[in-house]
């Protein structure tokens, strides 16, 4: 899997309400909670001066409200020197998150997982119920109805009340799985796994041939589900914060 390319369809998958390009590398903005939507990722250099182009990026970032932060990929970080020109900025690593794929093939459906074309109530309800605040399930709806490329809602219900919900988005032959939000009194009954598996069977019937997620490394309970059901890491990127 080529990180670069990945990356990138991860920034069309999880839009940014402000994204701009310089010096090759890509600025996110949105409201300041999510990461991957408020960062910096440097994907690709042009520029010259690193320390200049960092200096640059923090004022960039104060400019836009939002913490100073660098997403760096294993694989996908330029220039080469970038750590530790970060870390003599006063930079540190954090975060760690794991990027897993598979292959669609042989992906099957779960009974009782509805699929929507279009957001509502009880989609939103899981995430609503999961979030840390109301400030971070805002940003969260506030990206998602902002993607532009095909995708499709799953959700779960547990006696009728919406219990869980999942995202797939589709580029090109990719699918992302994203949003994964189980309501707390819900938990331990399935649902995240029965959601995979429909969004990887959608995706797969719509010419994807790779899944993708991502999942911090310290969510051990996550990072179980998603090897259980055969995701292998890919690569880690780390957020760099002052």
């Amino acid at each position: 899997m080529n990180v670069e390319a990945l990356e990138r369809a991860c920034l069309e998958a999880w839009p940014a309400r402000t994204r701009v390009q310089r010096d090759g590398w890509e600025f996110c903005a949105t409201d300041d909670r999510s990461g991957r939507a408020n960062a910096v990722w440097p994907l690709n250099w042009s520029g010259g001066d690193v320390q200049r182009a960092i200096a640059d990026a923090r004022a960039w970032c104060a400019g836009e409200a939002i913490s100073p932060t660098f997403k760096l990929a294993d694989g996908a970080t330029a220039p080469e020197g970038l750590p530790a020109a970060l870390a003599a900025a006063g930079f540190t690593p954090r975060t760690e998150t794991l990027v897993m794929t598979r292959t669609t093939e042989a992906a099957t459906p779960t009974f009782g997982v509805e699929l929507h074309d279009e957001p509502s109530d009880d989609i939103w309800s899981p995430l609503n119920e999961s979030a840390p605040d109301p400030a971070d399930a805002a940003e969260r709806r506030d990206i998602v109805e902002r993607i532009a490329v095909p995708h499709r809602f799953a959700l779960v219900r547990i006696d009728g009340r919406p219990a869980a919900v999942g995202l797939g988005v589709l580029t090109g032959d990719l699918i992302g799985i994203y949003l994964m939000r189980t309501a707390p009194w819900a938990r331990r009954n399935g649902c995240a796994r029965d959601i995979v598996r429909t969004l990887m069977h959608w995706g797969g019937s719509e010419g994807a041939q790779t899944a993708y997620l991502q999942v911090e490394h310290a969510n051990e309970v996550a990072v179980a589900l998603y090897v259980n059901e055969g995701f292998d890491v890919a690569y880690r990127y780390h957020y760099w914060r002052r």
